[in-house]
């Protein structure tokens, strides 16, 4: 059996006296309407609730342009296992005059792309000079070594013993597979 406060009709007396009713029923209404102002002013009205919104908007934003990259890296498998054999590859590809499969061994761009390199080589095709620079990379191209672990390069160089060219190649390491970074 209930005994104190709760067992009596105190309680039940307190709930039907309509102006304490109207009063507790005030009171909740008041806290819900502070606490849900204060909710909406910390979440959407304020500066920290814009910089904290913003920052998440970024940080989403941010998780799905990496999740597409991670993807595209690992979908990306033109190329070889050394950078000799990504750039014997890429040689090949100029010498039979496919502008688009040798554009496939550069490493994707911060879009996910290859269409810098997929037109500066059609420029080059249009004006029948994909064979000249097969040819002058195979002849030419020296190993330059690694400049940092995941990176190296290749010079070609001019008559003066200095490199005039430079193919830089980094390991893609979704993959395993070396790529042209820059030429």
């Amino acid at each position: 059996m209930l005994t104190g406060f709760f067992a009596s009709d105190k309680l039940v007396s307190v709930f039907m006296n309509p102006k304490l009713f109207r009063f507790f029923g005030i009171f909740l209404a008041i806290l819900l309407l502070v606490g849900g102002g204060y909710f909406v002013w910390d979440r959407y009205l304020s500066e920290a609730g814009k910089a904290r919104r913003f920052a998440e908007e970024q940080m989403e934003t941010y998780q799905k342009v990496e999740k597409a990259y991670v993807e595209a890296m690992t979908a990306d498998t033109y190329g070889g296992k050394t950078p000799q054999e990504t750039l014997d590859m890429f040689v090949e590809a100029l010498r039979v005059g496919d502008a688009e499969l040798a554009s496939k061994y550069f490493l994707l761009d911060e879009n996910s792309s290859r269409e810098k390199w997929a037109a500066h080589l059609a420029n080059i095709q249009d004006r029948d000079l994909l064979e000249k620079m097969a040819s002058d990379i195979k002849i030419g191209a020296r190993p330059l070594g690694s400049v940092y672990e995941n990176n190296f390069a290749f010079g070609l160089f001019n008559d003066n013993g200095v490199v005039g060219v430079k193919i830089d190649m980094r390991l893609n390491q979704y993959t395993g597979i070396w790529k042209i970074e820059s030429l």
